[in-house]
């Protein structure tokens, strides 16, 4: 298999990775405007990289958009969410994912029914039901949740091994995210040099993939550096480069 085919075999999960990366919020609970772009370098036997900026946005009626867009060669990524904010709960109303390889596109929408605790999932042309359970939250805001919770457990709490889990619509099936604490490294970037908590996703004892994830508690729980390992021994990583508050 040639560089480029192992490269277009890889990028799904390439793309899963960029979608794991975290955003910033205040350690009070409340959310800030921000734009913030990173770096990635991806090891398949030959170096690649790429490109990839995410913003969250307050809109007028109070809601909420974070978006993603991310670039990698002959691949692109837009990724976005649309959520509520509830007495400090995230609400999401709608998410929408769009991937495209070369001339492949592939698009996935998920519309949040809370009278009814369900969501409708269109994927392929097609479009189905399934039911939630309260607190139940997208691939996105997954990731504001989590950042919200570490920004809120007491310097006490934040002992190696804590664990957080949330219930998340992925893939047409409700699924159980785990985050456990792993320890803390001090992370140097552009904006300076950093002692970051690691976060670790949990995925089973049966899963070969690793993934660790690094938040800032100065820059208001950023995230400043994700590296995942596949079981076949590639590596990928992203970097932050750049952090902007637009409500400053």
């Amino acid at each position: 298999m040639s560089y480029f085919q192992q490269f277009l075999s890889y990028l799904p999960r390439i793309t899963t990775l960029l979608l794991i990366m975290l955003w910033s919020i205040s350690s009070n609970a409340s959310l800030r405007s921000f734009e913030a772009a990173y770096s990635s370098q991806w090891d398949l036997g030959i170096s690649l990289s790429g490109k990839a900026k995410r913003s969250l946005i307050k809109n007028q009626d109070g809601s909420y958009r974070l978006t993603t867009s991310a670039s990698a060669m002959v691949a692109s990524l837009t990724e976005s969410s649309l959520f509520n904010m509830a007495d400090d709960q995230i609400l999401p109303v709608h998410y929408r994912y769009q991937r495209k390889i070369l001339n492949k596109t592939r698009k996935v929408e998920v519309a949040f029914e809370w009278p009814n605790l369900k969501v409708e999932n269109t994927a392929g042309g097609s479009s189905w039901v399934m039911d939630i359970v309260p607190g139940t939250l997208d691939k996105q805001s997954v990731q504001m949740r989590l950042q919200l919770d570490l920004a809120q457990t007491p310097k006490a709490d934040s002992s190696l091994n804590k664990t957080y889990h949330y219930e998340v619509a992925d893939g047409g099936h409700l699924k159980t995210y785990s985050f456990i604490i792993d320890g803390e490294d001090v992370i140097e970037t552009p904006l300076g040099r950093y002692k970051s908590i690691r976060i670790k996703r949990d995925r089973g004892v049966e899963s070969d993939r690793e993934t660790w994830i690094w938040f800032a508690p100065q820059l208001d729980y950023s995230i400043v550096k994700i590296v995942q390992k596949e079981a076949d021994g590639k590596r990928y990583q992203l970097n932050l480069v750049e952090l902007k508050w637009l409500d400053s």
